[in-house]
């Protein structure tokens, strides 16, 4: 189309009774051009009619006259962002998205933060990003977090923990992030998290937020518990890397929160944040095993406290707390040393729960146990011995009863989790007696019925593969699970009907 084509249609949104067409003619255009030129893209991108046209009305009369029009002229906004080669050097940058950017509906804003977004990713994978000509593009990404509600503030982030690494001792910039401290608590997390991506890249991009780590470590003195819990997921990621690790051991925050569960019947609103707590050790316990399970055993011992008690609201909690805890071998090994009795009794209260909870929550406590059970590497025979010994103490002895009968339930997502934790128990031998020696369970293992959902199938398939390949078996059961594993997972046996005739009276 020519130039003097998208001048015309852009003219006519300032009509609202011709606006739905023309932005119906130019998106048709748009999808039947090969490409389309730089100078049609900064037409559609600086026309400020087109963002009008998806400005949102006040009234939700108005607003449900208006939406066709609003839907039309994001979707050709975003048609005018996709062939958008986003140089990130380029001065005129800012100048083409600042209207997205700064627009009252959020749906436009998000259209242009994760095209952005889009670019940077790409240039980070290349190990090449370019740097910005100035700050107004990063204060325009920034404002995204002041908004009061917002849907694209996590694309917002994502951005500025990208471009703002080599800007971070500019003033402007520090300014700036001063400014989110001082507003409501919805605002201050964006910072907090921004401010924890950005110290996780290196020690010396940490010092330059640590203001904004300080920040959020004076929330934990809130009387608000739900800013606290929220401070606390946010601060996980920190332990990812050593100096951030440094810099919370230097700022007392596991003694700080620890407190909390020392301190409950002084303060027992503190019981509240018992959840939140166990996530936040458990998320650090499965990156660093040995801080949490030998600097804090009171922490780990809260937690099988926990695992006393059939509260559905936090019994998946804790037993997600101890797969993260045990998720490693050193883990594993440090709760044997540590709690090894207290480990036996809670595993064996798990195996009472998963036979008479909800089925939602025996998922989620199977779920936990495969990670418990499993390993990333080979395990020496010290660890596998101790699997089978925490395995037993589930189990009630060396069998799998509570999964085949957990299996039989009519439930999906309950057989799924109990065949994956009795696929994690297959790659170890004494897993494999533990099924042998359970009556009728290799043979409903490989019975072929056809109401099955497709992935229990396929666990199915993959534990006969196990099994096809143990020496645990006799050579005529090794052929049954062989000729399983070779007609496939979604195999259907041909049903033979014999018709007879009927025969008359004699």
């Amino acid at each position: 189309m020519e130039t003097t084509w998208w001048v015309a249609n852009l003219k006519a949104l300032k009509s609202k009774d011709q606006r739905l067409g023309a932005l119906t003619k130019m998106k048709t255009a748009i999808s039947k051009a090969p490409t389309l030129s730089r100078e049609t893209i900064e037409l559609l991108l600086t026309c400020p009619e087109l963002y009008e046209c998806a400005t949102l009305a006040g009234e939700d009369e108005q607003k449900k006259l208006d939406q066709p029009v609003v839907d039309a002229a994001i979707e050709l906004l975003g048609l005018s962002l996709d062939p958008l080669q986003m140089d990130t050097e380029d001065v005129k940058l800012p100048g083409l998205l600042k209207r997205g950017l700064t627009h009252s509906n959020s749906a436009v804003r998000s259209i242009v933060l994760n095209n952005l977004l889009r670019e940077l990713r790409r240039q980070t994978k290349e190990g090449a990003v370019r740097p910005l000509p100035s700050n107004e593009l990063i204060v325009y990404v920034l404002n995204e977090l002041l908004q009061r509600e917002s849907d694209c503030s996590s694309a917002a982030i994502s951005i500025l923990a990208i471009v703002l690494t080599v800007r971070l001792d500019d003033a402007e910039i520090q300014s700036r992030l001063v400014q989110l401290l001082q507003q409501n608590e919805i605002i201050r997390c964006r910072a907090y998290e921004l401010g924890v991506m950005l110290a996780k890249r290196n020690a010396s991009s940490l010092k330059s937020v640590e203001f904004i780590l300080d920040a959020a470590l004076t929330e934990l003195d809130n009387t608000d518990v739900l800013l606290q819990a929220s401070v606390m997921e946010i601060l996980v990621p920190l332990a990812d890397q050593n100096h951030g690790l440094t810099y919370m051991e230097r700022r007392r925050v596991f003694d700080v929160i620890s407190s909390r569960v020392q301190r409950i019947e002084q303060e027992p609103l503190n019981i509240l944040l018992i959840p939140n707590i166990m996530k936040f050790f458990g998320k650090i316990g499965a990156i660093q095993p040995q801080k949490i399970i030998n600097d804090y055993p009171v922490m780990v011992e809260c937690l099988f406290n926990q695992l006393k008690h059939e509260n559905e609201s936090i019994l998946p909690i804790a037993m997600e707390t101890l797969a993260n805890l045990s998720s490693t071998s050193q883990g594993k090994v440090l709760i044997s040393m540590n709690f090894q009795p207290a480990m036996l009794l809670a595993l064996k209260s798990i195996g009472v729960y998963v036979q008479k909870l909800s089925p939602k929550i025996k998922v989620r406590l199977l779920e936990s146990l495969n990670i418990i059970l499993g390993t990333t590497v080979r395990p020496n025979s010290d660890i596998t011995t101790l699997l089978s010994q925490w395995y037993q103490s589930f189990a009630g002895g060396p069998q799998v009863n509570y999964l085949m009968d957990l299996y039989n339930t009519p439930f999906d997502d309950l057989q799924i989790a109990a065949l994956t934790l009795l696929k994690t128990l297959c790659t170890y031998r004494w897993g494999i007696e533990a099924l042998r020696g359970t009556g009728g369970a290799v043979e409903h293992l490989l019975s072929r019925q056809r109401h099955l959902h497709k992935d229990v199938k396929y666990l199915k398939w993959e534990i006969l593969g196990l099994l096809a390949g143990s020496s645990d078996f006799t050579a005529t059961e090794t052929v049954r699970f062989t000729a399983y594993v070779n007609e496939g997972p979604y195999y259907v046996p041909t049903q033979v009907n014999i018709a007879t005739e009927s025969q008359g009276n004699a």
